[in-house]
């Protein structure tokens, strides 16, 4: 998929489309996608105990370590 000008692959990701008014943000699966949302407003990743993959996709820091 791509989008925003990022490409992901994984049918399980989200992304939050800047042209919807989103971060234009990669996440791992729809939970995480819906924990950077507050109210509808788009919450900084990386302040939810979030860690970037080398391909720009937020997901858990506990699974980032694991892969490390």
């Amino acid at each position: 998929m791509s989008c925003c000008g990022f490409t992901w692959v994984g049918a399980d990701r989200a992304h939050c489309c800047a042209r919807t008014g989103g971060c234009s943000q990669v996440f791992d699966d729809a939970r995480l996608f819906d924990a950077h949302r507050k109210r509808d407003v788009c919450v900084d990743p990386a302040t939810l105990d979030l860690a970037r993959t080398r391909n720009g996709i937020w997901i858990r820091a506990v699974d980032f370590i694991r892969a490390g």
